[in-house]
């Protein structure tokens, strides 16, 4: 019962702070204006982040007791929201956002219980906290590269959120510490997307993508912790391939990692279709597979992993062909 009402009151919220900050910004200039790196037309309120953000931690903090970690990565999601609040209205240096998103990291990291390791004890104690904090750093940098088209970042956010809850759900004999979290997070995640849903009246903006990205990193290495690293690998493993994908890309032509363009595989689907909901409605279908996948690897992960990669190669491998079916090209 808790559980549901937790989602429940979350949407609520977020339906309802995302509705009032919407009329808040406007005439405020607080908005992504349209250019030949955008994948919107004209100018849209931005920072819709926010009051997904104030929507799950409200409903956490009236449902849910505060555990150690939450006491820990709470705070820290709080500064990177101010960090990138601040970076969405006068762009800030790189090497400011990343000082934000290593010191975030270290601190979620390091507030893992000690003789919990990520790497299932292939890597000294060391070695396996500085791989899991890097992998984090990468994490909140990769939601933030695919929060690039209407729907997409939201509905991400709700699968991850949901498939930790229900793998938690499944096969814990005790609370998990973020599972209260998770549902939180994936309630608000659908109460933004009545609004940021194609045609969107609001972006989440870095305030959104950034915190929820270093707030799902943490699950993953909490289900890594306690139930299976194969299973933390394949729920946000669509998020993964594309960014890193594209990136490796990018790297290899000689362009900058942090520039804008339009090359991940989504907006090149989204710019071929000429329409943002059917590229998010295939993504959803493919995470629907995957979190399938990621409740089965707890018992089975060979077989999960083949139906994970198998769903995340038939989703690229669509996205690919309906780009070469136009003859529009990526900047």
């Amino acid at each position: 019962m808790r559980s549901t009402l937790t989602v429940a009151a979350a949407f609520a919220l977020s339906v309802l702070l995302t509705w009032l900050f919407i009329r808040w910004v406007d005439g405020r200039s607080i908005v992504a204006e349209e250019n030949h790196r955008s994948m919107h037309k004209g100018e849209v309120a931005v920072g819709g982040g926010l009051p997904l953000l104030v929507a799950a931690f409200l409903a956490l903090a009236s449902l849910w007791q505060w555990n150690d970690l939450l006491r820990v990565i709470l705070p820290a999601a709080a500064v990177l929201a101010l960090v990138s609040w601040v970076d969405d209205r006068q762009a800030l240096h790189p090497i400011v956002r990343l000082a934000a998103h290593i010191a975030a990291s270290a601190a979620g990291v390091l507030a893992l219980p000690h003789e919990a390791l990520v790497f299932q004890g292939v890597l000294p104690f060391v070695f396996d906290r500085l791989v899991a904090g890097l992998a984090l750093v990468w994490f909140i940098n990769l939601y933030n590269f695919m929060d690039g088209i209407d729907g997409l970042a939201g509905a991400e956010t709700a699968a991850i959120a949901f498939g930790y809850a229900a793998i938690n759900y499944a096969g814990a004999t005790d609370v998990a510490p973020l599972y209260g979290l998770a549902l939180a997070i994936a309630g608000a995640a659908l109460g933004f997307l009545i609004w940021n849903w194609n045609p969107a009246r609001i972006f989440m903006g870095d305030v959104g993508s950034v915190p929820l990205g270093f707030l799902t990193g943490m699950m993953m290495l909490d289900l890594a912790v306690r139930h299976s690293l194969v299973a933390a690998l394949i729920l946000p493993l669509y998020f993964v391939a594309d960014a890193t994908i594209t990136i490796a890309r990018r790297l290899f032509a000689g362009a900058k990692p942090w520039d804008a363009h339009r090359t991940h595989f989504y907006q090149r689907a989204a710019l071929a279709l000429g329409r943002h909901a059917p590229v998010v409605v295939r993504i959803v279908i493919c995470n629907a597979a995957l979190m399938t996948a990621a409740v089965l690897a707890v018992t089975a992960p060979w077989l999960a992993c083949v139906i994970a990669a198998g769903a995340v190669g038939l989703l690229l491998l669509s996205f690919e062909r309906a780009a070469k079916l136009t003859n529009r090209k990526p900047d």
